[in-house]
């Protein structure tokens, strides 16, 4: 995970521009961790370029920076070369997930979620339909009447329940 200012130094460009592309990725799927204020703080790195390059228009590249990038004195080219190969390991396993079908898109996800949550209000609104049934089981058999439907209807509620978080 890198800040922004971290890409924009590794990647040459400004700040705006990643924050700009951050939030463009952000709609793709692009995992980040949030600050206390809601902006975004950390970026997940390898996620992040396979997603800039499965969406970037090479005509649109903005022009390097005119300033180097600062060189880390402690950097040697072992760590260089094992953080090369991490980052090339993550990115082949989030492609592999992604053909095996373990990552969905935030989309498709949260539209899923959408709609078992209508399904779930839906079911928990229609218990109101079940008064009548309630006030007739205490007028028949009382206190355990009342219990006995209000089992029948818990039991129907966790079904639906379960049926809508299951479609997901």
């Amino acid at each position: 995970m890198l800040s922004i200012a971290d890409l924009a130094m590794r990647d040459g460009v400004s700040k705006p521009a990643v924050s700009r592309r951050v939030k463009q990725l952000r709609d793709r799927g692009l995992a980040v961790e949030l600050d206390g204020q809601g902006r975004v703080a950390l970026v997940h790195s390898v996620q992040y370029d396979e997603l800039k390059a499965r969406v970037a228009d090479p005509s649109k590249a903005q022009a390097p920076s005119l300033l180097p990038p600062p060189i880390a004195s402690d950097e040697t080219y072992d760590e260089a070369l094992r953080q090369k190969t991490w980052i090339e390991a993550e990115r082949n396993r989030l492609k592999l997930e992604e053909e095996q079908g373990k990552l969905l898109p935030v989309e498709e996800l949260a539209a899923a979620l959408a709609q078992a949550g209508e399904k779930i209000v839906r079911s928990v609104d229609l218990v109101m339909n079940d008064v009548d049934d309630l006030a007739a089981a205490v007028a028949k058999e009382g206190a355990i009447g009342l219990r006995a439907e209000l089992k029948r209807i818990i039991h129907r509620l966790k079904r639906e329940i379960a049926d809508a978080l299951g479609a997901v």
